[in-house]
């Protein structure tokens, strides 16, 4: 096996590789040796100054957490020696470790990397800082003094948590534009099927453009599998159907960067830097600044964009599943029957929603609430409940399940639904969701046209009253935590004898909810309740059975 060639960026002494995990250590030096690199190996931080105090070395790649004496105190020592004030010092951090981070930058480290560090990168960014006392090492420096600048300009962009992803990308790839010399500058947000959405844009020709454009299908899954194994550096050959071939073309970009963008251990996205031609840098120094720019800059971006963009993917994946779901009609209507306590013949059902996949529907209701599918999701449960519901008693009223956001948002797409019926329909409103303007639901109402209210949890709480006194309904819903063993509870007696009065003087009609047994029924009617509805009368059962 032939020795390898040795860098020309390599300093004649060695590269010392500290660190308390023999695997690791030896892993890292083994890299370094293969990229030709001498190497020397120290196992904690006491050690290291050790070997410092009998050997010079050209570099030091330092583990952040050791016994006896961690990173950043090697670091302190490494600074307060003369003969070592200037010796470069790569950290290496625990992932997700800020406070190692700041604290080794604090105490005098040069660069940075985050565990589990690729061995590219830690080679990367030793060739960044090995630096020959030539004009190498001067460019070097200049290349690391602008990559600090424009890092900590960065941090400090004033970014509200609130800003949206394609906003603060904008605002990061405009600061990049000004303060490097790149000539494409790209921020793409990781979608669902490995495809990229365009967040923000920059070339030197047609400057900035904020995104919303799809890349190229084929580009998209070689981009993302590329940033799967972690930040690379290339040389530019666009192909055809490349979406960036002709601003490379126009900016003469010949080499460029991309670096994943990450929330937590999560890709989200991706950041890619070009730049053209520059005489007064060699290639190896614009490949080597160019990859250690773009991590830098995707640290950046991760720590402002990252949890948005995860927040938007993990939106967007429930997003096409409730969809997904939607389109296969991935559920059916059961109907619960309501019943005179006194003669027990039915008067009505309530239509409720199963799913397939076994979800509770209030959860599953409010995921796609969540996700923009609120009414497409109740609209569906109402139509598929009223096409059942024809083979019903035509006598009985049909109790449907409404938000309010529905009866305010969608009336017109409401009353499509409902009008192919003759059937007395009751919409259900429940008192967990807030309304701010009665006035409005109540018009809402009046424009389905000849349908009925229920007001949902009476005696649960505050809003269920409110919302009788705003509303006038034709029926209210006693809560089941009222009528739950009713008859050797005096004060639930007395505040169901209560409501009973409330309806007399209101003119509405209660439906006690969640009736199990004969003695709860039994007092309940003895009280002047009318109606009630559980499973002492019935499951909520598909209409056939």
């Amino acid at each position: 096996m032939t020795e390898p060639d040795r860098p020309l960026e390599a300093a004649s002494d060695p590269v010392l590789v500290v660190d308390d995990e023999d695997a690791v250590r030896s892993l890292f030096a083994r890299a370094l040796r293969d990229a030709g690199y001498d190497t020397r190996e120290a196992a904690d931080g006491v050690e290291a100054l050790d070997l410092l105090e009998r050997e010079r070395v050209a570099l030091i790649v330092l583990d952040s957490t050791m016994p006896r004496l961690d990173g950043a105190g090697v670091v302190r020592a490494v600074r307060e020696r003369a003969a070592t004030r200037t010796l470069p010092v790569i950290l290496i951090t625990g992932s997700g470790d800020e406070n190692s981070v700041i604290t080794g930058l604090e105490a005098g480290a040069d660069d940075f990397l985050e565990k589990p560090a690729r061995l590219d990168e830690v080679v990367a960014r030793v060739r960044a800082h090995l630096r020959s006392r030539t004009t190498w090492l001067s460019v070097v420096e200049e290349e690391l003094q602008g990559r600090s600048a424009v890092v900590e300009a960065l941090s400090h962009l004033a970014l509200p948590l609130a800003t949206p992803p394609e906003e603060a990308a904008e605002a990061i790839v405009a600061e990049l534009s000004r303060r490097t010399a790149c000539d494409f500058i790209a921020v793409w947000q990781l979608i669902r099927g490995d495809h990229l959405l365009e967040l923000a844009t920059y070339t030197r020709i047609d400057g900035m453009r904020r995104g919303g454009t799809p890349v190229e299908t084929g580009l998209s899954r070689d981009l993302v599998a590329r940033a799967r194994q972690g930040p690379w550096v290339e040389d530019v050959v666009p192909s055809e159907g490349d979406v960036r071939a002709a601003a490379f073309v126009a900016a003469n970009v010949t080499i460029g960067a991309g670096a994943p963008i990450h929330a937590g251990d999560e890709l989200v996205g991706l950041l890619w830097l070009g730049v053209g031609q520059e005489a007064q840098r060699p290639a190896p120094v614009r490949r080597a600044g160019l990859l250690a720019s773009a991590i830098d800059y995707a640290s950046i971006l991760g720590a402002t964009v990252g949890s948005a963009l995860a927040d938007r993917r993990g939106r967007a994946a429930i997003r096409a599943e409730l969809q997904g779901a939607l389109a296969a009609r991935a559920f059916h209507p059961v109907f619960q029957p309501m019943v005179d306590l006194g003669s027990r013949h039915i008067v009505g059902y309530e239509a409720l929603t199963r799913f397939a996949d076994g979800t509770r529907p209030d959860l599953r209701f409010a995921q796609a609430a969540a996700v923009g599918l609120g009414p497409d999701y109740e609209l569906a449960a109402i139509e598929a409940a009223l096409a059942a519901a024809s083979r019903l008693p035509s006598d009985a009223f049909l109790s449907l399940n409404a938000s309010p956001g529905l009866v305010l948002g969608s009336t017109r797409r409401l009353r499509e639904s409902i009008r192919s019926t003759t059937r007395q329909l009751i919409i259900e409103l429940t008192e967990h969701v807030p309304i701010d303007d009665y006035a409005a639901v109540r018009e809402a109402i009046a424009e389905l046209g000849g349908v009925g209210l229920a007001v949902d949890d009476a005696g649960a709480g505050y809003a269920s009253l409110r919302h009788i006194l705003e509303l006038g309904p034709t029926f209210v819903k006693l809560d089941v935590s009222l009528v739950r063993a009713i008859e050797g509870d005096g004060l639930r007696q007395a505040l169901a004898a209560g409501l009973d009065y409330f309806a007399l003087r209101s003119g509405f009609h209660l439906i006690a909810e969640g009736v199990e047994t004969e003695d709860e029924a039994a007092t309940l009617e003895g009280l002047g309740i009318e109606f009630g509805q559980g499973y002492l009368f019935g499951r909520p059962e598909p209409v056939g059975d």
